[in-house]
């Protein structure tokens, strides 16, 4: 490794929804092969079905784990994950002298930088990586994945209005200037990485903004899992709550394969109006600031929330779920999740039995 490439800690923090999980795929993925190259990317045996190393921090620093974490991970005590013990765990191997290391974790706060920065060590530099996206853009993909994993139950301008409101600590609130006021606050730098201009090459993105050496021959894996379309989210959104996560993994299945069968693709933004004059009153001012920081008004087309909105790009749920399309949809898919519960139920019974 060159001078200039020199031994570092790179904290990756995200933000969610800006490929961090293709990051730490590919990172995981090429892990031998970038440790020959002098990057290291440790991994926490107990948690190594994660994409991100470091995602335990976050929840051993307070902050509570999401759902999905604690469906994945069940017999994690959270209440006992110690915040010092975890990064001891992830860095004892790191040779500091003769290479990098790489923690990433797209659900690192804001509120986790001052205690991060005590924790880890001071004797190499650390740079700090922080993806940012247009948040019309990035709401639609953020309430997506929550509503495909079933995190939340709500629709998108309640949740909007939760979401930056600011007191769920689980959210990650789009406000992006102070995500990268008080990681360079606390690290003396943050590099920005503006999702929207670097999304041909996010990984080339990163490597670049880590102050990582260019490492040739690393292989490609696959893109993130891809969203809900516009069928399938209004289908799970109609859905009365509180329902049971079976029932519901059942439902999800049954609007994909109801997709598949009929060949819809829709994926039209559901945002409002409203939503969007929400987004921007909240939003703007933080993006210019965030741009002046950065010295490139070239950038600020990066982060222009969407003032010219389009009948091909914008969809009102009330009037698609009164659409011909749409009710098909719903008959097609209540249909096949009929069949299945019908065919697990059978299955149920000669289980209890004794019989097949």
């Amino acid at each position: 490794m060159n001078a200039a490439h020199g031994p570092r800690l790179v904290l990756h923090v995200g933000a969610p929804k800006t490929a961090s999980t293709y990051i730490q795929r590919r990172l995981r993925a090429n892990s031998e092969h970038l440790r020959k190259h002098g990057i290291y990317v440790p991994v926490l045996p107990a948690v190594a079905a994660m994409a991100g190393n470091a995602k335990l921090l976050p929840t051993a620093l307070g902050q509570r784990p999401s759902l999905t974490f604690q469906r994945a991970f069940p017999q994690i005590d959270t209440r006992a994950l110690n915040p010092t013990g975890i990064i001891a765990e992830l860095l004892q191997d790191w040779r500091p002298d003769l290479e990098s290391v790489v923690l990433s974790a797209e659900n690192l706060r804001p509120i986790h930088a001052p205690s991060l920065r005590r924790l880890l060590p001071t004797n190499v530099p650390c740079v700090v990586v922080l993806f940012v996206r247009r948040q019309d853009r990035w709401l639609d993909s953020y309430f997506n994945q929550m509503i495909k994993t079933n995190e939340i139950h709500e629709g998108i301008s309640a949740f909007i209005v939760r979401l930056l409101d600011g007191t769920d600590e689980r959210l990650c609130r789009p406000d992006w200037w102070a995500h990268y006021q008080a990681w360079r606050d606390a690290f003396g730098t943050c590099n920005v990485v503006f999702y929207d201009e670097a999304v041909s090459d996010v990984f080339g993105a990163f490597v670049a903004a880590a102050g990582l050496p260019p490492v040739p021959a690393v292989k490609e894996v696959a893109r993130a899992q891809l969203s809900l379309n516009l069928y399938e989210l209004a289908y799970l959104l109609e859905l009365k709550a509180p329902i049971n996560y079976g029932n519901f993994l059942r439902r999800k299945a049954a609007s994909e394969k109801a997709s598949r069968k009929l060949g819809v693709s829709d994926v039209r933004s559901v945002l409002s109006d409203s939503d969007l004059s929400r987004l921007r009153s909240a939003c703007e001012e933080s993006n210019r600031r965030l741009i002046a920081e950065q010295g490139d008004n070239e950038k600020r087309s990066s982060l222009r929330l969407d003032h010219m909105r389009s009948r091909d790009s914008y969809c009102a749920l009330s009037d698609f779920y009164t659409s011909e399309s749409y009710i098909r949809y719903r008959q097609v898919a209540d249909a096949i999740y009929a069949r299945r519960n019908r065919r697990d139920l059978i299955k149920s019974l000669f289980k209890r039995s004794g019989v097949g």
